[in-house]
């Protein structure tokens, strides 16, 4: 049961073919190294391909070894014999589509796309191509800007084998291994039969079998027990929640009717799915009716995953035409009889034109499975897909859980961790047990109101800004007309936070931090800024108020020490510009310097522009004006402020008439008068 084939001779054509070999002459040698490959014999099939090509570099022998390499996920042969089968004259498309697969698979993405522009170019129809260049340019970009967090080989599980596919019972882990199964099992009976001098022709190594472990150290893994493991392949366990129902896949000899055992000629036998059921009283497994999908010598099902309640059983299945390519993913639920219903293929939602395997449900009903047939790193990829509005939405989940090997068989068991299947390098042995635990993602957030620090009522148009005190960023918002604010925060970050209003004596240096915290939170801080009464001036006086029992009030000519014409503000906004702060700082020295001085200030606009909005944008500038001032130390009876808006042009530019910008310029000032009691 390799990950991508699942196809698997007979038992009896592969001891008879085996049997023939001692006795074959050289020249027949690539004869019965095709009849080898036929039998997914690869693992005899290569000495005898090698020595065909030292008698004849034939495209038949060359084919024979990069077909037999790829197929046992050996890459780097596979790349160095498909690049001299491709530089044959007689070679084929196909050959450069397998040449692009293994160079992909050993990340030479950009040879890799050079390739696949080729074949593209020959047959421009080829989703499945397609797909393949489009991974090429994402590989890099998820190799550079892997997801964060722990990744672990499981070396307490794995062997030099191929150890594969994990599912979880009663606290222990259970998975599939091709390890010698004697070695391990501790039935004698069992291991003096002749089972154990049966081997996979495919790899060369013993069949699969389901084992378990604590998963803390290789002396706790033990094989399943003999009604579970028959004598070939059993893989791919899946147990629903009370860990009493057990799905998984298996393969075994059957003869085909009308046909006498040890006189047909080979004939291949496909993985289907079998069924347990745990009996409590016995404390043993008894075997489930077959599925009825199940049809050995057509095609294969395999890689159940049975939901929790047991109602639903995902599986793939090469159906041939009737799929979307490949192998792909259905689905049967058991009706109210408990049979289980025609499968229903996932649509191309899911599937694709290549292989999809491995489906698993999360519990909060996210969809996990692997493929070759969309845009990946090489071989199968693991892919997540979540169902929004009836659509499911698949995403590569990048590095490092996916790599440029065959990244398979995902699991969870119900924490952040993955569990899954890779026979990328640096493993312990062919395909190799594998958990990732991504970095925890804190998400930091500030929310808050401003409020009237005597009333408790919400300030709108508040200015509160958010300083951040490691990189020395300003944030800035208005609160809206609830008083609200909102800020992303950092993790690991200290602020510090402002509030101010016009005519309301600010709240400054409120601290904030996210440093020390270990959870994603919403903090919430509230400003209580105090209000100032300042008097607003309804009109500018035409002449000096008398001050009561000083005499008349005198108008201070500031020429020279203070220009009003230096007052600018940007198009539609109210904020002081560092220059405008240069210019109002001047006469805030002349008022500190003489206390019995009194400003009245009013700002204006041009005609272009809502009436109504002028206004406002007016007022808020000499609120924002105003405020710097009092912030300075200036007390508030010395001050007032007004905006007019548009009210009080100076010139002819009136709503509808055309005037150069220098004209309305003259209208967008701001006066001020400095009167002496």
């Amino acid at each position: 049961m390799n990950k991508k084939h699942y196809t698997l001779p007979a038992l009896l054509s592969t001891l008879l073919v085996t049997g023939m070999l001692h006795t074959a002459s050289g020249q027949y040698v690539i004869k019965e190294a095709n009849e080898q490959a036929m039998l997914y014999n690869y693992a005899a099939a290569i000495p005898l391909y090698q020595k065909a090509f030292k008698k004849k570099e034939s495209i038949a022998a060359v084919r024979g070894l990069a077909t037999s390499y790829r197929l046992l996920k050996d890459y780097p042969e596979a790349a160095t014999w498909y690049g001299k089968l491709v530089a044959m004259p007689e070679h084929t498309a196909a050959d450069e589509l397998y040449y692009a697969a293994v160079l992909m698979n050993t990340e030479q993405y950009s040879t890799a796309r050079e390739v696949l522009n080729g074949y593209l170019g020959k047959t421009p129809d080829d989703k499945l191509a397609a797909s393949m260049r489009a991974g090429c340019d994402s590989a890099a970009q998820w190799l550079s800007a892997p997801v964060r967090g722990d990744l672990e080989n499981l070396k307490g599980l794995n062997s030099e084998w191929s150890d594969w596919s994990t599912a979880f019972r009663d606290g222990k882990i259970v998975f599939a291994s091709d390890r010698p199964y004697d070695a391990v099992r501790h039935d004698k009976l069992f291991n003096v039969s002749n089972i154990k001098r049966k081997y996979y022709g495919y790899t060369g190594n013993s069949y699969l079998h389901l084992y378990e472990s604590n998963g803390l150290d290789s002396g706790t893994t033990k094989p399943l027990v003999r009604d579970v493991n028959g004598d070939y392949h059993s893989a791919d366990a899946s147990y629903t929640a009370n860990g009493e129902t057990l799905y998984y896949a298996v393969t075994e000899l059957a003869q085909k009717k009308g046909s006498l055992l040890g006189k047909e000629q080979p004939y291949t036998l496909n993985v289907e799915i079998r069924g347990q059921q745990w009996d409590t009283a016995s404390h043993a497994w008894k075997q489930l009716p077959t599925v009825p999908f199940n049809e050995i010598f057509n095609y294969s099902v395999g890689d159940p995953f049975i939901t929790a309640d047991g109602k639903t059983l995902y599986f793939v299945a090469d159906y041939g035409d009737k799929g979307n390519g490949g192998t792909d993913i259905y689905y049967s639920t058991r009706d109210a009889n408990d049979q289980w219903q025609a499968p229903v293929n996932m649509g191309p939602e899911i599937n694709s034109a290549g292989n999809e395997r491995s489906p698993v449900i999360d519990e909060s009903g996210v969809l996990y499975f692997s493929t070759d047939g969309r845009p990946g790193m090489g071989g199968l990829d693991i892919f997540r897909a979540v169902k929004e509005k009836g659509t499911w939405l698949a995403r590569n989940m990048g590095a490092p859980v996916n790599s440029a090997q065959d990244d398979f068989a995902p699991s969870y068991n119900g924490t952040n961790t993955i569990y899954f299947s890779s026979n990328r390098p640096g493993g312990k042995g062919s395909d190799d047990l594998y958990r990732f635990t991504p970095a925890k993602i804190l998400v930091f957030s500030l929310e808050g109101k401003a409020l009237n620090k005597k009333t408790s009522q919400p300030l709108a148009d508040a200015e509160v800004a958010l300083a951040n005190k490691e990189n020395g960023r300003v944030y800035k918002a208005a609160t809206d007309s609830e008083g609200n604010f909102h800020f992303a925060l950092d993790s690991l970050t200290a602020y510090v936070l402002d509030g101010q209003k016009a005519l309301y004596k600010p709240e400054m240096g409120v601290a904030v931090t996210t440093k020390g915290l270990t959870e994603s939170a919403v903090l919430h801080r509230d400003l209580y800024l105090e209000k100032i009464e300042v008097d607003n001036v309804p009109g500018k006086p035409k002449d000096p108020v008398p001050a009561k029992g000083v005499g008349p009030a005198r108008k201070i000519d500031l020429t020279g020490k203070f220009n009003a014409q230096n007052i600018y503000f940007d198009l539609g906004k109210a904020d002081i510009r560092p220059d405008v702060a240069k210019e109002l700082d001047k006469l805030i020295a002349e008022l500190k310097a003489h206390p019995s001085w009194k400003v009245d200030m009013s700002f204006h606009t041009d005609s272009r522009g809502d009436d109504n909005s002028n206004l406002k944008l007016s007022q808020r500038r000499a609120n924002s004006t105003l405020n710097y001032i009092l912030h300075k130390g200036i007390d508030k009876i010395r001050l007032t402020a007004k905006g007019y808006g548009e009210t009080k042009l100076v010139n002819r530019c009136a709503n509808g008439v055309t005037c150069p910008e220098a004209e309305h310029q003259a209208n967008r000032r701001a006066e001020f008068t400095v009167l002496e009691q």
